[in-house]
């Protein structure tokens, strides 16, 4: 499986080093690290509101000792960075182990190492920009065009792809691999002074095919009919 190259860090050398300076000062640790990539697309009436990108990075560190916690949270995932804030996070524990009332101890438990990795067909990464922005055209052309009643369209694109790596002192070390991808679709519709709007969605845990379903590709027009049908909605008697 592959892992995101930020994340190479996290490797036998630094569990190594983290163990050696753990060695005889705390009872437990753990480190959560991540990289999270997506996509946002927003586009009103045809026209763009939103197209960005983002790339995160994040660490959590933790350290027990004898009832006290200490913590460290970073942004920087290389190897100094990470030996820095566990040292920090470790101090935090003896401090707070010094300070707390209730001592109790965490149970040792075997390692355990997995690799999940969610399916997907087509990994985002490897769909372009250009690409989803046509999709989003494509839905909100198809939206405005279904009737003269339809006064608003807004459609929402939102795409992730995260890599998460959390090892600790139990020798555990668990890789996750995970994507997702959400479209909404919002049409609003006028006559005779009656306003109406529906509002739709599909998304779920995988890749770029999400698009490609038949619920997805049916989803603007799908929404402009509800919002027209609803023009004739008669209140319940």
């Amino acid at each position: 499986m592959d892992i995101a190259d930020d994340l190479k860090e996290i490797d036998d050398k630094l569990i190594k080093d983290l163990n050696y300076i753990a060695k005889d000062k705390i009872e437990f640790w753990d480190i959560r690290t991540g990289v999270s990539r997506g996509t946002k697309l927003d586009f009103t009436d045809l026209k763009s509101k939103e197209i960005s990108s983002h790339y995160i990075t994040k660490c959590g560190i933790r350290a027990f000792n004898n009832g006290g916690w200490g913590f460290c949270v970073l942004k920087d995932l290389n190897k100094k960075s990470i030996l820095n804030g566990f040292q920090k996070a470790i101090k935090l524990a003896k401090l707070s182990e010094s300070l707390c009332k209730n001592k109790f101890k965490i149970a040792a438990r075997d390692p355990f190492i997995k690799k999940f990795r969610a399916n997907r067909r087509k990994n985002l990464d490897d769909i372009d920009i250009e690409e989803k922005i046509n999709l989003i055209k494509h839905h909100e052309k198809i939206a405005t065009d279904y009737s003269s009643k339809i006064k608003n369209t807004h459609t929402l694109y939102i795409d992730g792809h995260t890599h998460t790596v959390l090892i600790n002192s139990f020798n555990s070390y668990i890789l996750q691999d995970l994507s997702f991808l959400r479209m909404f679709s919002i049409v609003y519709t006028q006559e005779n002074g009656i306003i109406q709007s529906a509002v739709n969605s599909i998304g779920g845990i995988g890749g770029y095919e999400i698009t490609e379903t038949e619920n997805a590709e049916k989803l603007s027009i799908k929404t402009a009919k509800e919002a027209v049908d609803l023009l004739k909605a008669k209140s319940p008697t």
